[in-house]
């Protein structure tokens, strides 16, 4: 009579068990752990299917964690190849800190996480189960029942928590670091040690009402020529003060030999004051040497914001919505990568691991490249800038679904 575990267990007729290859024998073998049923402590089926799961899921985390790490290095390193060459020349040819040439190089990092995160996902899928593949372990994995779509669920699970962290760091991290780092680059073409302004530049404030244009500074003196600031005031038309020579002070803008103006309804001079000295109070004196922020160096909240505010003065936005839209689709090209190697590592893993890094390659190239051109298109206003951004994405998910659906079968 059967014990109960040997009731339990499914017996196979040796007639009907498929002839494996030694190499795949071998496979079975080391993947005895999936079958293996009388796990000290564990007494419910339940609690043995439960372990089978958390083992099958670091097993296959653990195959696609080590190339992902060294895919995130080598990338980060080739996009910052230009940074690196910069830098260089900085400090050996112009005597620029090395600190403050680190400082550039380490705040441009969160910028391109955007970038470095699918690469090093397709990356380490392709790599992690080309070597599964490779050694016939996923050949015992199906042997032994196990459907393709429940190996592939802890991958995905992996995909989604990148495609939120690449969100947050492009979101909340990388404008600040992005915006710093311009503030110290300014620092180190202007040879100063000081705060920069550049020239001929207009500065908005944050309330909205007032925005500053500063002709030129002298990076040594920090006096700043041909300064007017517009202030929008109540009335139909800005108040102006412009001033021949300025300079920041104790947290206010200090106007020298200047003219107050104001216009009336009709837009027409209807009072100028002379002034020596006048001071403007500034709330924040950063905002003017840090200068204004660009579309990358805003979270998506601003840029809508900027649009939104943009449109009502019958602006063209269509960049500031292309980069908008941008920042909500380049993160799921972590889950899009996902879904376009985990096949193709199936299908081309037993060929060898140099395949597969082959494999990341061109297919990144031809997503970049199709992210690029319609990324171009949406600037232009040539398609909507919603459709432009998410239209790759589309296209290389549906791709890669259908190659994931064909393997599975």
């Amino acid at each position: 009579m059967s014990t109960p575990s040997e009731a339990s267990t499914p017996q196979r007729d040796p007639a009907f068990t498929p002839a494996l290859s030694s190499t795949e024998s071998q496979a079975a073998r080391r993947l005895d752990w999936l079958q293996h049923q009388n796990w000290p402590g564990l007494g419910t089926s339940g609690e043995r299917k439960a372990r089978r799961v958390a083992i099958l899921d670091r097993y296959l985390l653990a195959e696609v964690a080590t190339p992902f790490v060294f895919g995130v290095l080598a990338f980060a390193v080739f996009l910052l190849i230009n940074q690196f060459f910069l830098a260089a020349e900085f400090v050996i040819n112009k005597h620029v800190p090395f600190v403050l040439v680190c400082q550039y190089l380490v705040l441009q990092i969160p910028s391109f996480v955007y970038m470095i995160f699918p690469f090093a996902t397709m990356f380490g899928v392709l790599q992690g189960f080309g070597r599964l593949a490779g050694d016939n372990e996923l050949t015992a994995m199906r042997t032994s029942g196990i459907a393709l779509e429940r190996i592939a669920r802890p991958i995905f699970a992996l995909g989604i928590v990148l495609t939120l962290a690449a969100f947050a760091v492009n979101d909340y991290i990388a404008p600040e670091s992005q915006h710093k780092s311009q503030t110290i680059f300014r620092e180190i073409a202007y040879h100063s040690s000081q705060p920069i302004i550049e020239p001929d530049q207009f500065v908005r404030t944050e309330d909205g009402q007032h925005t500053i244009f500063v002709g030129s500074m002298d990076s040594q003196t920090g006096i700043m020529q041909n300064v007017a600031i517009y202030s929008l005031g109540t009335g139909n038309f800005p108040e102006t003060l412009t001033a021949s020579t300025a300079r920041q002070i104790n947290g206010k803008l200090v106007l020298y030999n200047g003219v107050h103006t104001t216009n009336g309804p009709n837009g027409l001079v209807v009072k100028q004051t002379r002034f020596n000295t006048l001071e403007f109070p500034l709330t924040d004196a950063s905002l003017l040497f840090e200068g204004p922020r660009g579309p990358f160096e805003m979270s998506s909240s601003e840029l809508s914001h900027q649009i939104k505010a943009l449109k009502g003065s019958g602006e063209d936005t269509s960049q500031m919505e292309m980069v908008l839209q941008m920042k909500f689709a380049m993160p799921l090209a972590c889950l899009i990568s996902i879904l376009i190697a985990l096949p193709l590592a199936v299908r081309f893993g037993k060929r060898g691991r140099e395949v597969g890094a082959m494999l990341a390659l061109i297919v990144l190239l031809i997503y970049w490249l199709a992210i690029t051109a319609f990324n171009t298109l949406g600037k232009n206003g040539a398609i909507p800038p919603l459709l432009a951004a998410w239209l790759p994405n589309l296209f290389m998910g549906g791709v890669g679904a259908a190659l994931l659906w064909k393997e599975g079968r």
